[in-house]
C-alpha cells in the first residue's frame, strides 16, 4: 500500500512538471551605427504604423517612476521656475510631483537601461533589474568601436504561442517631440496653459514621439521565434523628420548570442531558459 501511494505521488509530481510552463528571459541591446555620409539606402518609403493586437508597455511605468523619484529628489527638470508661477505660488521653487505630472514628457533623452526592483515572481511578464542583464563584454565592444547604446533591457516571461504572445514596446533615444515643440522652453505660457489645452502646431503633430518606437514579439512554435518592427527617425536638414523601418524576422536558439543589423542601427539579442 505504502509503495503504490508512493507510485502515485511521484507520478503526480511527473506529470505536474512535465505540463509546467517554461519561462525564458530575453537581453535586448540596442544601438545607432555611425552616420554613413555614402549611404545609398532610400528610406523616403512610407509605412503603415507599427501595431499589434495585443501590445505590453514595459518600459513607460519604469521610466516614469524613475522621473518621479528624480522628482521628489529635487531634479531641476520639474522646478516651477516662471514669473507667473512666483505669483501665486509662495514657494516658487517647490516642486509638485503628483500623478498630475506626465513624467515621462519630463525627459529629453531616455536613459539607457530602466531601473526596476528584481523579482522572481511567475505572475506576469516584467522587466529585469539593471544587475540581472549579462552583456557587459557587448557593451565594451560597442564603447571600443565608438558606438552609442541607446536601449539595454531585458524582461522575463513564460512560453506562450503566436496568437497568445503579446508585443512588447520597446522606444528609446532622443525625445524628439520634446525637441521640436518651440515653446517647450518657454514656462510661462506653460503654466498658464494646462496640457490638455496647449496649442500644436500642425507642423508639430507629424513629429515623432522618440528616436526609436517599435515593437517585439516572442512566441514559441517548436523553436523560438523574434518578429521585431522599429522606426528609427533621425531629422533632416530640411527640418522634417525622416523614419527608417526595421523589420526583422528570425527564428532563434535559446543561449546563443544573434546580432541584427540596419543602416541606423543594431541590435543584439539573447534569449535564456530562467528557472525561477
Amino acid at each position: 500500500m505504502l509503495f503504490r501511494n508512493s507510485l502515485l505521488l511521484l507520478c503526480c509530481l511527473f506529470t505536474s512538471s512535465s505540463f509546467a510552463t517554461r519561462w525564458f528571459e530575453i537581453e535586448v541591446l540596442i544601438y545607432k551605427q555611425r552616420p554613413a555620409p555614402y549611404l545609398q539606402e532610400d528610406f523616403s518609403l512610407k509605412h503603415d504604423e507599427i501595431k499589434a493586437k495585443r501590445s505590453e508597455d514595459l518600459l513607460s511605468p519604469a521610466y516614469t517612476a524613475q522621473a518621479k523619484q528624480a522628482c521628489i529628489e529635487g531634479d531641476s527638470r520639474f522646478r516651477s521656475d516662471s514669473f507667473t508661477d512666483s505669483l501665486v505660488n509662495s514657494n516658487p521653487h517647490s516642486n509638485v510631483c503628483d500623478d498630475s505630472v506626465d513624467f515621462l514628457a519630463s525627459y529629453s533623452q531616455l536613459p539607457v537601461t530602466p531601473v526596476v526592483e528584481p523579482r522572481e515572481d511567475t505572475d506576469d511578464i516584467y522587466l529585469m533589474a539593471p544587475e540581472q542583464l549579462q552583456f557587459v563584454e557587448q557593451k565594451n565592444q560597442l564603447d571600443r568601436k565608438g558606438l552609442t547604446p541607446i536601449l539595454h533591457t531585458g524582461w522575463r516571461f513564460p512560453e506562450m504561442s503566436e496568437k497568445r504572445a503579446p508585443s512588447i514596446r520597446l522606444f528609446a533615444g532622443d525625445h524628439l517631440a520634446k525637441h521640436a515643440s518651440p515653446v517647450e522652453e518657454n514656462n510661462d505660457f506653460i503654466s498658464l496653459v494646462g496640457p490638455t489645452e496647449r496649442y500644436i502646431p500642425d507642423q508639430l503633430k507629424n513629429v515623432p514621439e522618440w528616436e526609436l518606437d517599435g515593437l517585439m514579439k516572442i512566441y514559441v512554435r517548436h523553436y523560438l521565434f523574434i518578429n521585431a518592427d522599429f522606426d528609427i527617425s533621425q531629422r533632416l536638414e530640411t527640418g522634417d523628420y525622416e523614419k527608417a523601418r526595421f523589420s526583422q524576422f528570425k527564428r532563434v536558439i535559446s543561449n546563443e548570442i544573434h546580432y541584427f543589423d540596419h543602416p541606423r542601427m543594431g541590435m543584439i539579442v539573447q534569449i535564456r531558459r530562467y528557472n525561477h
